[in-house]
């Protein structure tokens, strides 16, 4: 079996996964419906999973079929799943390029400062700030940045 960037075949991505999720191979067995004789297969590397056993797999360990597969859009399902769970939505590809876009930004910028020896938070451009400050109000009712200073909606002037 081929290992992918991470230089872990499937049965080694298998086997994390079910000791991460503190299971032995016989109570994966009774979860997924997966005889654990071929558990041990995978993991072992000798056969690989039909599509239809990764789905049950991925179900029954709580994870991604592409983390299993060691494919690259797990490390994106990581990242977004964590922004969830800290109650941050990102609702469309345009939201999405401004958030990588900022987020690019002030890591280059911090790693530019490290280099140079300054601060690393001193060199955050402000405009990268203000699209994640906007982003924060508008999407976020728990944001720090919400205040009477920052209202969450532009205010409206009348006729």
């Amino acid at each position: 079996m081929t290992a992918r960037k991470d230089g872990k075949n499937f049965g080694q991505r298998l086997r994390e996964a079910r000791v991460g999720s503190g299971l032995s191979q016989s109570e994966l067995e009774e979860i997924s419906g997966i005889p654990k004789a071929r558990l041990s297969r995978y993991e072992n590397g000798h056969v690989a999973p039909s599509i239809q056993t990764l789905e049950r797999l991925s179900s029954a360990l709580n994870v991604s079929e592409a983390s299993l597969l060691g494919d690259e859009r797990s490390v994106l399902e990581s990242f977004f799943a964590q922004l969830q769970s800290r109650g941050i939505e990102i609702d469309s590809p345009e939201q999405s390029v401004k958030m990588a876009d900022a987020l690019a930004d002030m890591l280059l910028a911090a790693k530019s400062a490290k280099e140079r020896g300054a601060r690393p938070d001193d060199a955050i451009p402000a405009a990268s700030m203000a699209v994640v400050g906007a982003f924060l109000e508008r999407n976020c009712r728990d944001s720090p940045l919400r205040d009477e200073h920052h209202p969450a909606e532009p205010s409206h002037r009348a006729p």
